[in-house]
């Protein structure tokens, strides 16, 4: 890969580290690019939406606690964090996996988490979160 696309990522990642550190939501607009995407292990599909995408990470990043990344990994522009967390009384472990464009911005994050009870904790939280920031 090119040193160029390694600078895109850690120009993603550099900034990305503030976000989780800050929980300030100017940084992920600035984070998530137009048409962005998420793959989640909810739902079959990719979700696109930009604005989809940041309420999502922002409900997660409410409901994590002890929230820490332990590896990552970079090739090119294509990142893979690993992270350990806890909802309530549930631990949990997970990948975010990133594609960064050329201005270092997201354009797709897929999630994958387990155990099944961490999951399940997780897609709970965030639907609450969801359903009280559109009411």
């Amino acid at each position: 890969m090119s040193e160029k696309h390694d600078a895109d990522a850690r120009k993603f990642l550099d900034r990305w580290y503030a976000y989780v550190e800050r929980h300030d939501p100017a940084l992920l607009d600035a984070l998530v690019a137009d048409g962005a995407k998420i793959s989640s292990p909810a739902f079959y599909k990719p979700k696109a939406s930009k604005d989809y995408v940041i309420a999502i990470l922002k409900a997660v990043m409410q409901g994590f606690e002890d929230f820490t990344y332990t590896k990552e990994w970079v090739d090119g522009r294509e990142i893979i964090l690993e992270f350990e967390a806890r909802i309530g009384d549930t631990r949990l472990k997970g990948i975010d996996r990133f594609t960064v464009n050329d201005t270092g911005q997201m354009t797709h994050i897929e999630v994958l988490i387990r155990p099944l009870n961490g999951l399940i904790a997780l897609a709970e939280h965030v639907k609450t979160a969801l359903s009280k920031e559109s009411a």
